[in-house]
């Protein structure tokens, strides 16, 4: 498939994930710039494929996601293509789609299955009137002086609707826009955004079990750590030694069971440990922090591994999962990145990358970060400059999110979490 997909956030005035919306890019986006996207002819979604394959746990978080639906596809048997629950699928129209007698049929027809709906307006509500019985959402294409006077003119027509912003792209505009009382917008796209914890989750000093994980990280940090060490501080925390039991003895090909802790870690070696204890330790890290960091976490962490190879460091997978399971560090403990830093001790390279953004290791961090806007250009840039076709980066991206999805689910089913 020559074409990249990500789900953007929408977040709140308070930053908080509240949505996503499918963002996609056919090709690449310097080469051809200039010719027509065949999405705006196909029949099928490449979205509503996505979705199905993925799963919508592992793309919102169990909150809405908005579709991009063109005039054709409107025409379809979508209720049929959707195999996921459509309650949370929001149709975002397509801005070039004629309201008519027939689409607002449709709109109805969709209705009655559960979807929602969400339209453009760009300046005119006479285009988006007819549609006042279906809206749900009403995504905002104008310029950014007159933002807020349409979305005050907006809200007065549709006062039920939810107000989207789009293409917020300076974090000193989106202060402004939240501090002026005439405000209706409720929604937010932006290229600034990043994820953080609200303040009301925010701790001042560190609680016990968190500093029993990054003691842990750092025992298995080492090249030759010892096994008693690594089990005395497990033992610390139940829950932690419940889920590395379980791991080892599903990973166990004994027909008898494992009985002990030093007997697991002697079993699963030493790197197998230190890839569950990545993953397990960051996961319980974010455990009072919202569920967005651990997502961002762990699906990066992913894109870099797959993506080492691209960079020319195949060698380096561990390394780079590691990289972006740890490049929230800072949001997570609540600390500036350079203090966050001198409490868990990582390999130079990723300190290089995550601290000082330099180095090789940056340069895919970079890369996924930018990935995760929607920034095609750039992704595009660096795909002609490392010779990196798009279906290679779709399904490198594709696969983090499948790999998310299956971790998600063996949690549901109080299975401990995998590593990589």
């Amino acid at each position: 498939m020559n074409l990249l997909i990500v789900p953007k956030p929408l977040f709140t005035d308070q930053m908080r994930v509240e949505g996503y919306y499918m963002a996609a890019q056919y090709g690449n986006a310097i080469l051809e710039s200039t010719k027509s996207n065949p999405l705006d002819r196909a029949m099928d979604s490449p979205f509503i494929d996505f979705i199905n394959e993925v799963g919508l746990d592992a793309l919102t978080q169990n909150k809405p996601i908005f579709v991009p639906i063109t005039q054709i596809q409107l025409f379809t048997d979508l209720e049929e293509k959707v195999k996921q629950s459509v309650e949370k699928v929001v149709l975002l129209l397509d801005d070039r789609i004629v309201v008519d007698d027939a689409v607002l049929e449709r709109c109805k027809h969709f209705g009655r299955f559960g979807f929602s709906f969400a339209a453009h307006y760009k300046g005119k509500l006479a285009d988006i009137a007819p549609l006042r019985p279906y809206l749900s959402y009403i995504f905002l294409k104008v310029p950014m002086t007159k933002l807020l006077e349409c979305s005050v003119l907006v809200k007065r027509e549709f006062p039920k609707v939810t107000i989207v912003a789009t293409d917020i792209c300076e974090k000193p505009i989106f202060d402004q826009i939240i501090m002026h009382r005439e405000s209706k917008l409720e929604l937010f796209d932006g290229a600034f955004y990043k994820v953080h914890i609200p303040s009301n989750a925010r701790q001042n000093t560190l609680s016990p079990l968190k500093t029993n994980y990054i003691q842990l990280l750092n025992i298995v940090s080492q090249d030759d750590f010892d096994f008693q060490t690594f089990t005395r501080t497990v033992r610390q925390d139940p829950a932690l030694a419940i889920q590395f039991m379980r791991l080892v003895n599903s990973a166990s090909k004994s027909r008898s069971e494992i009985k002990n802790l030093n007997q697991a870690a002697a079993m699963l070696g030493q790197k197998e440990i230190k890839k569950w204890v990545s993953t397990a330790v960051s996961n319980a890290l974010c455990v009072d922090s919202p569920s967005e960091i651990m997502r961002l976490s762990l699906i990066r962490a992913k894109f870099c591994e797959n993506l080492a190879s691209h960079f020319e460091m195949a060698m380096q997978q561990e390394n780079l999962f590691l990289m972006g399971l740890f490049s929230v560090l800072d949001v997570v403990l609540d600390l500036p990145i350079e203090e966050a830093f001198k409490m868990v001790f990582v390999p130079p390279s990723i300190h290089h990358a995550l601290v000082e953004q330099t180095g090789d290791y940056y340069s895919i961090l970079f890369f996924v970060m930018q990935y995760e806007m929607g920034h095609w250009k750039e992704i595009s840039r660096v795909a002609l400059v490392r010779n990196i076709s798009i279906d290679t980066i779709h399904i490198a991206y594709k696969e983090s999110m499948l790999w998310y999805s299956e971790l998600i689910n063996l949690a549901v089913d109080q299975v401990e979490l995998p590593a990589q």
